[in-house]
């Protein structure tokens, strides 16, 4: 892998949480050491051949036993202030979970994906009295899609946010197996958001 600069030292575990072609042959890569830090960088050429295969993939864990990071002087002081490997310096990027790696099983996770279909409100009763539901379906960039659930509070908490085409961030819901009479996509599993979970909409329309 390089990132220009200073060669790494010792090995680094690390998963792979994105991988994209930039321009000519190469690839653009982002790793998770599982904690909220990150690193990006460009994969050597001759290592192109892992992507192709499979074996470098998003969820991959990989060891770098080879690698350039950039250090990086700060200018101004009157200490010759050298951060540590860029790999471990927190990023403002956040670590995001593809839509066909959410299960009842991975703790956290974060999803970023657009908004294709927005259901009505709608009433009914249950053992626990009246309440209401809505549900929305999300597609995320490497085109995984899954159904989310609002009922009772989380109705008004988040109806009036989401809108069709707009992209969001969205964490801390529930990932429950999906009612198959009641999903039109191939996912497993369904969301359930109360009003605990966190859904920010994005800037940018980017995905």
């Amino acid at each position: 892998m390089e990132e220009g600069g200073h060669a790494g030292s010792r090995p680094v575990v690390l998963q792979v949480t994105g991988v994209r072609r930039q321009v000519g042959d190469r690839y653009f890569v982002i790793l998770s050491d599982g904690s909220a830090e990150v690193a990006q960088g460009i994969l050597a050429s001759s290592m192109n051949h892992l992507v192709r295969a499979g074996a470098i993939r998003t969820g991959s864990v990989i060891r770098l036993l080879d690698y350039l990071c950039n250090l990086i002087d700060v200018i101004g002081s009157t200490n010759d202030v050298r951060p540590h490997p860029s790999y471990l310096q927190p990023s403002p990027i956040p670590i995001i979970t593809p839509i066909a790696e959410l299960s009842p099983y991975k703790g956290k996770w974060k999803i970023k994906a657009r908004v294709t279909a927005k259901s009505a409100i709608w009433h009914f009763a249950n053992r626990f009295g009246e309440t209401k539901t809505f549900f929305f379906d999300l597609r995320d960039a490497l085109d995984g899609e899954i159904r989310a659930k609002c009922f009772s509070s989380a109705v008004d908490k988040f109806c009036d946010l989401i809108e069709v085409d707009k992209v969001y961030l969205i964490s801390r819901g529930s990932v429950r197996p999906a009612q198959k009479g009641h999903n039109p996509f191939n996912s497993a599993y369904d969301l359930t958001l109360d009003i605990t979970a966190s859904i920010e909409i994005c800037s940018s329309d980017d995905m």
